[in-house]
C-alpha cells in the first residue's frame, strides 16, 4: 500500500475533531453554569466561546495542513461577514480611545472588538468545517436535542422554583437572563416549524419535536418578549401562506387534465401528509400574547419570575448617536464606549425616573449601539452586510436553491433563523451566546451556498500550486501559532477576571484582606482600572477605620492613615490613567482626596475638587455629583458654596430628598430658616400638590420646632405621594416628638412593609416605637438625610 493511504483516517479524524470541537464550543457555552456567585456566568460563557474558536482554528489548520489543500465557499457573503469586524478593527485604531480597551473591555463585553472577531471566526470556521450533507445532520440533531435538554430543564426550574426558591429561583437561566432564553427558545420555536415543514421525521421524532415546541412556547408565554412574538408570528404566517399556496398548486384543474404538469411527482412527495395546523397554532398564539400583553407579565408574576429588562429608547440612542457623530462621525466614540457617551448626552429629564442612577452601557438593541460606538463606517459595515444577506440568501432560495431536499431545508432554516437573530441584535440586546449563534447560522448559510444551482466552491491542492500553496501554507502556519498566543492571553485575562469578581464580592462582604488580594492578583494578570478602583475603595474603607477606632495609638494612626491614603491614591490615579473616561474612577480619588480635607492638608481640597469637576464634566448631568461637591465644600467649612451645589442638584433632580434635606440642614445653620421657609411655602404656593417641596416645608417647619405644621406639611407629601419613605420617616419623628407614638408607630410600619429593605433600615425604631418610647434624637435635623429607600 502507498503511504498516503496509511494516512487517510488520520487526515479524516482531524477534519470530525474539528467538527466536534465546534459543537461542543457552542453547546459548553449555552448550557455552562457556575453555582457561585463570585464568577460571572456571561464572562464565563464568553470566554467558553473565544477558547472554543481558537481550539476549533487551531484543529482546522491542521486539518487542512494535513490534507494538503483547503476548500472554500463561494466568497461574496463570507466576506461580507467580516464587514463589522473590519468597522470595529479600524474604530479601535482611528477613534482615539485605548486599543486595549476596545480589543478586551472589561470581560469581552458584546460591543468589543474581541467579541466581534470571535463571532467573526466562529461564523467563517461554521462555513469552512460543515460542508457536507452528513455535517449538516449532525450539527441540527445535535441542536435539536440541546434545544430540547435546555427547555425540559428550564421548565422544571420553573416548577421546582414554585416550591423551593431558597435554593434555586424560578427565573434562573441557562443561557444567560430569562430574556436571553426567550430568544433562544424563540429560535428553536422556528427551527421547528420549518423543520416540520420541509422534512418527513419519524413519528417518535415528530412527536419529541412537537414537545419541545410546546415547552418552549410555555417558557415564552413567561418570558413574553413582543419581539420574539413578532418575529414568530411573521415566520408562522409565512410558512402558513406557503403551505396554503403548495397545497392550491396540486389541485387539478379540468382545463389541465391533459396537460403535463411540471414537478407534480416531486411536489407530491415533499408534501405528504403535513398539516397547516402547526403554524397555524404558533400564529394564533403569538398574536393572542401580543394583544393581550399584560397576560404574559401577570403569568410572569404568578410563577415569580422577573423578566424586568431596562435600556434606554429608540429616541435616547439616537440621541446620543447624533451628538457622537457630530464629534466623531466616521470612526465612532470607539468600542465598549456607549456608556460614557450615554453619560454625556442623557436627557437630564431621566432623573425624574426610577432609573434615574442607573448607567446604561448600551442603546436599545445590540446594532443600534454599534452604530454609535464605531460610527457611520460600522452602520453602513452593518447595512452592506444585512443587505446582501436579504439580497443573496432570496435570491438564492428563489431562484437557485439546492437539488437536494435536505440542503435546501437546510439553506432555508439557517436563513430564517440568521435574519431572525439578527433582529434579534437590532431591537433588542441579546448575550454573547445569541450573538454567536446568529454569525454561526449565517456561516452555515453560506455553506450551503455551494450547492446553489450554478454555485461552487474552490479549493486550493498545495502541491499542484507551489507558489499559492507555500503563501497558504504559510499564513496558515502564522495563524496557528498566534492562536497559541493568543490562548495564552485568554487565560490570562479569564484568571483576571474571575479574581476581580471575587474581589468585588469580598469588598462587598467588607472582606477588605481577601478583596485586596484577589484586586492584586486581577491586576497580576491583566491590568485593569476596576481592579484598581476597588483597591482605592479599599483603602477609603481603611481610612474610615483608622480614623473612628479609639484602640490606636496617635502615631500609629497617623502613620496608618498617611500609608492608606498613599496607596489608595496611586491606585485611583492609576484607574484614572487606565479609563481617563470613567467618571467612577474620578469620584474614587475625589473621595480620596476628600479624605484629607478635615484634616487640613494642603492641596488636599483642591486635589478633591479637580477630581469630582472632571467626574461632573464626563456626567454633567448626574445630581449626585453636585450634591458630593456640597459635601466636600461642607468640610471645607465653604457654606456658600455647598448651598449652590446643593441648589445644582436639586435643579438636575427636584426630589432628591437627601439635597433637599442638607440644604435645610445648612440654612438653618446659618440662621435663614425664615427666608428658607418662606421661599418653600411660595413654591407649594403654586405647586400644593408637590411632595418633595411639602416635604421640604416639613423639615423647616421642623427645624423652627412648630411641630404642628411640620406634621400638616409631611402628611400632605405622604398623601402626594404615599411610598415617600423618607417623609413619612421625618412624619414618625415628628409624630414622636409630638408624644403620639401610635401614629409614629403607624408610619413606621407603613415603611417596612414597603421593602424587605426598609423592614430591616427601621427594625431599631419599629421595636422602640412597639414599647412606647422615643427612637429619635431631640434635634430632628439630625437624623440621616436619607434613612430609607426614597
Amino acid at each position: 500500500m502507498p503511504p498516503q493511504s496509511e494516512i487517510i483516517p488520520r487526515r479524516r479524524s482531524i477534519e470530525t475533531i474539528s467538527v466536534l470541537a465546534l459543537f461542543a464550543t457552542l453547546i459548553v457555552a449555552i448550557v455552562a453554569f457556575i453555582p457561585s456567585s463570585a464568577v460571572s456566568l456571561l464572562t464565563t460563557k464568553t470566554y467558553i466561546l473565544a477558547a472554543g474558536a481558537l481550539i476549533t482554528l487551531a484543529l482546522y489548520i491542521l486539518a487542512r495542513l494535513s490534507r494538503g489543500n483547503v476548500i472554500l465557499p463561494p466568497f461574496t457573503l463570507l466576506g461580507a461577514l467580516w464587514l463589522p469586524l473590519i468597522a470595529y478593527m479600524l474604530s479601535s485604531a482611528f477613534s482615539g480611545g485605548s486599543f486595549s480597551s476596545s480589543l478586551w473591555g472589561s470581560a469581552l463585553e458584546s460591543d468589543t472588538l474581541g467579541f466581534m472577531l470571535i463571532t467573526a471566526v466562529l461564523g467563517t470556521l461554521t462555513a469552512f468545517i460543515l460542508r457536507r450533507k452528513e455535517h449538516y445532520q449532525s450539527f441540527l440533531r445535535t441542536g435539536a436535542l440541546v434545544f430540547g435538554v435546555v427547555a425540559g430543564l428550564e421548565v422544571l426550574v420553573v416548577i421546582v422554583g414554585q416550591f423551593a426558591s431558597d435554593k434555586i429561583s424560578p427565573a434562573f437561566s441557562l443561557v444567560g437572563s430569562f430574556t436571553d432564553l426567550a430568544f433562544l427558545m424563540g429560535l428553536g420555536v422556528i427551527s421547528i416549524l420549518i423543520t416540520l415543514r420541509f422534512l418527513e421525521l419519524p413519528q417518535r421524532a415528530h412527536r419529541l419535536l412537537l414537545i419541545s415546541g410546546t415547552l418552549a412556547l410555555f417558557l415564552l408565554a413567561i418570558a413574553n418578549s413582543s419581539v420574539v412574538w413578532i418575529l414568530l408570528a411573521l415566520v408562522s404566517l409565512g410558512l402558513f401562506v406557503e403551505s396554503v399556496m403548495k397545497r392550491g398548486s396540486q389541485s387539478r384543474d379540468a382545463e389541465f387534465d391533459d396537460v403535463s404538469m411540471a414537478d407534480e411527482e416531486q411536489m407530491s412527495t415533499d408534501e405528504g401528509n403535513r398539516s397547516l395546523v402547526l403554524p397555524l397554532v404558533v400564529l394564533a398564539v403569538s398574536l393572542f400574547f401580543l394583544i393581550g400583553g399584560t397576560l404574559g407579565g401577570a403569568l410572569a408574576n404568578a410563577l415569580h419570575v422577573d423578566v424586568l429588562s431596562v435600556r434606554p429608547s429608540w429616541q435616547s440612542t439616537f440621541g446620543v448617536a447624533q451628538k457622537v457623530y457630530t464629534a466623531a462621525p466616521v470612526f465612532g466614540s470607539g468600542p465598549g464606549t456607549f456608556g460614557v457617551e450615554w453619560l454625556k448626552y442623557r436627557d437630564a429629564s431621566l432623573n425624574s425616573t426610577v432609573f434615574w442612577n442607573i448607567d446604561f452601557s448600551s442603546g436599545i438593541g445590540f446594532i443600534p449601539t454599534s452604530f454609535v460606538t464605531t460610527g457611520l463606517l460600522g452602520a453602513l459595515a452593518w447595512i452592506i452586510f444585512l443587505g446582501f444577506l436579504i439580497v443573496l440568501g432570496l435570491r438564492m432560495l428563489i431562484l437557485r436553491a439546492p437539488e437536494d431536499p435536505f440542503v435546501r431545508y437546510v439553506a432555508i432554516l439557517s436563513f430564517v433563523a440568521t435574519l431572525y437573530l439578527f433582529a434579534v441584535a437590532i431591537f433588542e440586546l441579546p448575550n454573547t451566546v445569541i450573538l454567536v449563534l446568529a454569525f454561526v447560522f449565517a456561516g452555515l448559510f453560506v455553506s450551503t451556498t455551494r450547492f446553489a444551482a450554478m454555485g461552487r466552491q474552490w479549493g486550493i491542492i498545495f502541491a499542484r500550486s507551489p507558489r499559492l500553496g507555500f503563501v497558504i501554507v504559510f499564513a496558515l502556519t502564522i495563524l496557528l501559532l498566534s492562536s497559541v498566543v493568543a490562548a495564552y492571553t485568554l487565560v490570562g485575562r479569564y484568571i483576571a477576571a474571575i479574581e476581580l469578581s471575587k474581589s468585588a464580592v469580598a469588598f462587598r462582604n467588607s472582606d477588605l484582606d481577601s478583596a485586596e488580594k484577589s484586586a492584586q492578583n486581577s491586576v497580576s494578570f491583566a491590568p485593569n482600572s476596576t481592579a484598581y478602583q476597588i483597591e482605592a475603595g479599599i483603602a477609603i474603607a481603611r481610612l474610615n477605620q483608622i480614623v473612628s477606632s479609639t484602640t490606636m495609638q496617635k502615631d500609629a494612626a497617623q502613620k496608618a492613615f498617611q500609608a492608606a491614603l498613599s496607596t489608595g491614591i496611586n491606585a485611583a490615579l492609576t484607574a484614572t490613567n487606565l479609563a481617563p473616561s470613567d467618571y467612577q474612577n474620578w469620584l474614587t480619588l475625589g473621595n480620596l482626596y476628600a479624605q484629607a480635607v478635615p484634616l487640613g492638608v494642603t492641596g488636599a481640597y483642591d486635589s478633591a475638587k479637580t477630581a469630582y469637576d472632571k467626574a461632573k464634566m464626563l456626567n454633567p448631568t448626574n445630581p449626585q455629583i453636585p450634591y458630593i461637591l456640597a459635601q466636600l465644600d461642607i468640610a471645607n467649612k465653604n457654606t456658600k458654596a455647598a448651598q449652590d451645589d446643593l441648589k445644582a442638584a436639586i435643579a438636575l433632580k427636584q426630589d432628591y430628598t437627601a439635597a433637599i434635606f442638607l440644604l435645610s440642614q445648612l440654612e438653618v445653620q446659618d440662621g435663614n430658616v425664615k427666608d428658607a421657609l418662606a421661599s418653600a411655602l411660595a413654591a407649594a404656593y403654586f405647586q400644593p400638590n408637590d411632595p418633595n417641596i411639602l416635604f421640604q416645608v416639613g423639615i423647616l417647619y421642623a427645624a423652627s420646632n412648630d411641630l404642628s405644621n411640620a406634621a400638616a406639611a409631611l402628611s400632605a407629601a405622604v398623601s402626594a405621594n404615599p411610598q415617600f419613605a423618607n417623609a413619612r420617616y421625618f412624619l414618625s419623628a415628628v409624630y414622636a416628638k409630638q408624644n403620639d407614638t401610635m401614629k409614629a408607630l403607624e408610619e413606621m410600619q407603613a415603611i417596612a412593609a414597603m421593602s424587605d429593605e426598609n423592614a430591616t433600615a427601621v427594625a431599631t425604631q419599629l421595636v422602640a416605637l412597639e414599647a412606647g418610647k422615643n427612637p429619635f434624637p431631640a434635634n430632628l435635623l439630625s437624623l440621616p438625610s436619607t434613612p430609607v429607600g426614597q
